[in-house]
């Protein structure tokens, strides 16, 4: 079990590599390929796109190839699109990369994340999006060795393509272990993994609302990455100050999920996430008061920090509210949210930001945390109050039954309609062949 962790553990670092090299490297890029400058937004709404694609997908293909060979290919797929993306030479060759690079990504995230969720405790959980956080660290370093060397932004995407290449290899030998952890952790109850297609899993009470609880968080933590640099430059700072800024931001998050790793080894996974919030609204109220300037990146820390115990707790409470027979499902609708909200959210604020003012940001971070906050609380009623533990699992598998019936009345449907078009065929045959004997 213990090499299995530090599998698990470098296919999150590696998750995280890809992710940032492509903004730090743009400016490259943009000059080597003769891209026009907005063209970086397309390459990340191709790899968004896919990652959604990829997320609603994992359910039945985790049924099909289990949690390792998904990672597996998963994590070639990334290192294939790395590599491609460093031996490109026109931007449309890019633009082709970034579509295995999306797909890759989300199956990755989708199954990793349910994995952890079901077999693995909640500090894990953290610190496994921690080893994210470092794995996108990670990134733009290796770009900086890699200019720095000479070899340009294509070193630092072959570079990263070795080290996933690495680590699917750590896959491969890993494999046996995880079909034995998932049959000996699994109940008998828990391995009857029902087929549910998005449609009726929606109508499950609540997963709407994980949706928009997922829409929400990383409306707020993406915007907060994009926009406090611009915010403390606009407020008077240099821009270096704002670079700096940013860096302490993700670098807040990440020393906040090695932290809430600890927290959770004595609190719930829903006292962490009530605890994150109430940071996070501190660090938005904070940040509209008129406060000192040099206390303003303190404030942009403390909603890092708020939003480090977030997303890992709440992706950790999934089987606990859905049941493990659904928890594959939930999580590819929560991981489509998270992606959702990350693609329109905070291009909607530049928006506003270039109608009005980019000081309206705090009051941005205000809305989404205040989305956050009422989905919450409305999740945890309708999960833990509506269908308290008591009848919480009866509830779902009330719902998974009438799935069943529906599917299999939909599949008598398909067998009639079948047999109906066999004889209209047989039909038509004994038609014509008596036609032909009576024109002979």
């Amino acid at each position: 079990m213990i090499f299995l962790l530090v599998v698990i553990y470098a296919a999150f670092v590696g998750l995280g590599l890809p992710d940032t090299i492509l903004g730090a490297a743009w400016p490259l890029i943009q000059k080597n390929l003769a891209a026009p400058l907005p063209a970086a937004g397309i390459l990340s709404i191709i790899v968004s796109a896919g990652t959604i694609v990829s997320s609603l997908l994992t359910p039945g293909l985790l049924r099909l190839f289990g949690t390792g060979r998904l990672t597996v290919v998963s994590i070639g797929l990334t290192a294939l699109a790395s590599a491609g993306y460093g031996f490109s030479t026109a931007f449309w060759m890019m633009c082709l990369w970034a579509v295995p690079m999306g797909l890759g990504a989300g199956a990755i995230d989708v199954a990793l994340n349910n994995f952890a969720a079901i077999h693995l405790e909640s500090k894990h959980t953290n610190w496994l999006h921690a080893s994210w956080g470092v794995g996108a660290c990670l990134g733009p370093s290796i770009l900086s060795v890699s200019v720095f060397l000479g070899v340009s932004w294509r070193g630092a995407y072959e570079v990263t393509a070795l080290l996933l290449g690495a680590i699917v290899l750590m896959l491969l030998l890993s494999l046996p272990v995880w079909k034995r952890v998932e049959r000996e952790n699994t109940s008998t109850s828990e391995s009857l993994q029902v087929e549910v297609s998005l449609k009726d899993a929606l109508r499950v009470p609540g997963m709407k609302l994980s949706f928009m609880t997922f829409f929400f968080y990383s409306s707020l933590e993406i915007s907060t990455g994009l926009w406090c640099g611009t915010y403390l430059v606009a407020r008077g700072f240099e821009p270096a100050v704002g670079a700096l800024a940013v860096s302490m931001m993700f670098g807040s998050v990440m020393v906040g999920r090695v932290a809430s790793g600890f927290f959770a080894i004595r609190f719930t996974d829903m006292r962490l996430v009530h605890a994150g919030i109430a940071f996070v609204i501190v660090g938005c109220f904070t940040l509209i008061l008129p406060l000192p300037l040099w206390f303003t990146p303190v404030c942009i820390c403390l909603v890092g920090l708020g939003c480090a115990p977030v997303y890992p707790s709440l992706i950790h409470a999934t089987p606990a509210r859905f049941g493990s027979a659904l928890s594959g499902r939930a999580i590819s609708i929560q991981m489509a949210g998270s992606y959702v909200g990350s693609i329109l959210m905070p291009p909607a604020f530049g928006f506003v930001a270039g109608h009005f003012s980019v000081i309206l940001w705090p009051v941005a971070l205000a809305v989404f945390v205040g989305g956050l906050l009422i989905c919450v609380c409305l999740l945890d009623y309708v999960t833990r109050k509506k269908l308290n533990n008591a009848f919480a699992t009866e509830r779902i598998m009330d719902a998974l039954h009438q799935v069943s019936e529906m599917e299999a009345l939909r599949n008598r449907l398909r067998r009639q309609r079948r047999k109906e078009r066999r004889r209209a065929r047989q039909l038509q045959l004994q038609k014509s062949k008596k036609m032909k004997d009576d024109r002979r």
